[in-house]
């Protein structure tokens, strides 16, 4: 294997393995803001209720 062929290949990798943690982040980011929004959501639905009430 030549050394430019070596230096390409592991560009390559960097920039696969790169790509697949920007996604992996992504969807963790993605899924705790969901959540946090659904709980903020259910807080303000509480706080409407309690409201009604009194």
């Amino acid at each position: 294997m030549e050394p430019s062929t070596a230096i390409g290949s592991s560009i390559f990798l960097y920039i696969v393995a790169f790509i697949a943690v920007m996604c992996v982040g992504g969807y963790l980011t993605y899924r705790t803001s969901s959540k946090r929004k659904q709980r903020r959501e259910e807080k303000r639905n509480l706080n409407n209720q309690k409201n009604l009430n009194s």
